[in-house]
């Protein structure tokens, strides 16, 4: 009687002769470092791992540092939410700054201090329009304190701060890769 062969006898069977070449090993590689660096990503801004954490596990991975920094500020880059409190974000990034030539590192609490400031100016000035609008159906008196974010004008802003805002680090990871391949 002939034997039954299993699934991955007949999938060994078929790949016996399959090689890697040199390109498919550098792919593999980069999709492999990409991913580690991704899952770290993840589990600080989940709250899972601390500042500190992540660059222990980021030495730990073996790849260029350089491809790691640039995988980490394209994941960082990705990461940005508009809508979400971009506080642990923003530490990583300032993070990454720390080993920067000081112009990048200038440029990058720059950015982060606008987008601070102009969202703060955002919700006074839309605070303002909302007890406006308010005031004028009546509700009115010094206990009115509208909830600015719920408002649709505030959403509004926000989106196009965040796009303003993600567009210039978009600007200053291409100028800080660009300076990294002098």
């Amino acid at each position: 009687m002939s034997a039954i062969k299993s699934a991955i006898e007949l999938a060994m069977e078929r790949t016996k002769g399959l090689v890697m070449d040199d390109e498919e090993r550098k792919s593999l590689a980069l999709k492999e470092t990409e991913n580690k660096v991704k899952a770290v990503v993840k589990r600080y801004l989940e709250g899972i791992i601390e500042r500190n954490g992540v660059d222990k596990e980021i030495a730990r991975i073996k790849a260029d540092e350089g491809l790691k920094k640039s995988i980490l500020i394209d994941r960082l880059i990705d990461e940005f939410d508009i809508n979400s409190n971009n506080d642990r974000l923003l530490k990583i990034f300032n993070a990454i700054c720390e080993g920067l030539k000081e112009p990048f590192k200038y440029d990058m609490e720059i950015m982060q201090n606008k987008f601070l400031e102009e969202t703060l100016k955002s919700k006074t000035v839309i605070r303002e329009k909302v007890l406006n609008r308010l005031g004028e159906i009546g509700i009115t008196g010094s206990g009115v304190e509208p909830n600015v974010q719920a408002w649709d004008e505030w959403n509004e802003n926000v989106e196009e701060t965040g796009r303003a805002f993600k567009d210039r680090i978009i600007e200053w990871k291409n100028r800080l890769n660009a300076a990294g391949s002098k």
